[in-house]
């Protein structure tokens, strides 16, 4: 890929031993927060809570700094007061810590004192060779060690572990504030960058191209540092990975906020859509495309061609999904005359896409056993590259029987399927969900999200191509 390994990021994503600088005092945030969710989840290293006000916490033994800590620590994550910042780095570097995340706010974001003080910071690690995430930052996430650094506790102990990286310049991304048990987003990893006062999005990206655990990158991103770097280096990523970006600030009062959110400027919106086009880069549009989508490249192989396929319950949903299947550059696949002729069979009302399985409900005595039939039948067609389906879900008890049905389909055919479920019941819905999901079938919210969400993989799967050719012509 022609991309360097970053180690140093490697330092924050696989540290083994860990200092929570903070307060111990509230037990649902600060210090006490960092040390409980690390806990929670799970986490595979050594932790050395830090506080000189303190002697225990949780059952583990207190240290006033970490340079009281006789082993070596990998990773200091810092909550507190943002004047004792400058301390706390100075003692990390006294300690040989080549890697903090500084949870706390109070600098750049604030102003110019802030600024100052932020500059501060960076200078002292600088000099020690420190690398820093943040300030104004919740860390990272890393499923496969259970490293969580968010210092809110999160009431549950368990990210499903799968090949989405997401990284962003906001909190909300972080284990506490996403339903990330319930949902069961397949996470890799998870970094808020927070102020950027040292690693950046061009930092992460270099770090997750060449991640072998990281499948697909999401960036939620309010400014980037240097832009053609980034061009530069996301355009050769892309040949491998896909990444995905959402950018706010469209509008001249959303540009405003971003500046008095980081301490940063936006930049005019359409030199960043020209830039991410020119690099294959997927811009998202919403906050909601910026969670599901990276799930089709998760779970999914890559179309081989834009044709859909449209299996559904409800024929005014499937008219539905034409219109947003259309608006995602998908075409509609014309099934061939073999495929039409074995769906007549069921049925003459399903010779047609999309295929309205639901009329044939009320006349068969084993619908779950057609539906798989009608599946198979649209998935066997070579003029089909993908499949958006419509399912209905009224009983938990039924989701067992269905998630079978979509097991043996996915062991039969390697053609890419997103699923979106109504009915009258949230918790059926849930439950297939979620069932679904553990199979490696991204289930979406919306319909028209689960038509974009293959137009987006088609898109890219053009792109990466395109790329690829490019980049093996300027090799030879």
């Amino acid at each position: 890929m022609g991309l360097k390994i970053n180690s140093d990021l490697g330092t924050f994503f696989e540290a083994r031993n860990v200092a929570a600088i903070g307060s111990f005092k509230e037990e649902w945030m600060g210090g006490y927060g960092v040390v409980k969710n690390l806990l929670n989840f799970g986490f595979s290293g050594n932790i050395y809570p830090i506080n000189p006000s303190y002697s225990e916490v949780l059952g583990m033994t207190v240290y006033p700094t970490v340079n009281h800590v006789t082993d070596a620590i990998d990773l200091a994550i810092v909550i507190t007061p943002s004047q004792v910042v400058p301390t706390i780095i100075e003692q990390c570097a006294q300690k040989g810590i080549k890697a903090a995340i500084i949870v706390s706010d109070g600098f750049a974001e604030t102003g110019r004192e802030g600024a100052r003080l932020q500059q501060q910071v960076v200078d002292i690690a600088q000099d020690a060779g420190i690398r820093l995430i943040g300030p104004n930052t919740i860390g990272i996430v890393n499923t496969a060690s259970g490293l969580v650094t968010t210092p809110y506790f999160t009431g549950y102990n368990r990210i499903q572990r799968g090949t989405i990286a997401y990284a962003s310049q906001t909190g909300i991304t972080g284990a506490q504030a996403l339903p990330l048990e319930d949902c069961a987003y397949p996470i890799n990893k998870i970094c808020d960058f927070g102020n950027k006062c040292d690693v950046n999005e061009i930092d992460l990206l270099e770090y997750l191209a060449v991640d072998p655990t990281t499948k697909v990158i999401a960036m939620h991103l309010e400014d980037i540092k240097d832009g053609q770097q980034f061009v530069d280096i996301a355009r050769r990523v892309v040949a491998h990975k896909p990444v995905l970006i959402l950018k706010p600030g469209r509008s001249e009062a959303s540009a405003k906020a971003v500046a008095s959110h980081t301490g940063s400027l936006a930049g005019s919106d359409q030199i960043y859509d020209s830039a991410f086009r020119q690099a294959g880069i997927v811009r998202l549009d919403t906050w909601q495309e910026f969670l599901d989508i990276p799930r089709v490249f998760a779970s999914q192989p890559l179309p081989a061609g834009n044709r859909i396929a449209i299996v559904t319950l409800s024929g005014a949903a499937g008219i539905m999904a034409i219109d947003a299947a259309v608006q995602s550059r998908l075409t509609i696949a014309q099934l061939s005359s073999v495929t039409m002729d074995r769906l007549a069979r069921v049925s003459p009302r399903l010779a047609s896409n999309p295929v309205d399985a639901g009329q044939v409900a009320p006349f068969v005595s084993d619908f779950t056993q057609t539906l798989e039939s009608i599946v198979a039948t649209v998935l066997a067609d070579d003029g089909v590259d993908c499949a958006m389906m419509i399912l209905w879900a009224a009983f938990t008890s039924e989701a067992r029987e269905m998630t079978d049905v979509f097991r043996r389909l996915k062991q039969q055919f390697s053609k890419p399927m997103t699923v979106w479920i109504y009915g009258p019941k949230l918790s059926a819905k849930e439950e297939l969900s979620r069932e679904l999901e553990a199979l490696g079938l991204p289930a979406y919210l919306n319909l028209e999200t689960a038509a974009k969400a293959l137009g987006v993989a088609a898109s890219y799967a053009k792109v990466r191509l395109h790329l690829k050719d490019a980049e093996a012509l300027s090799q030879s």
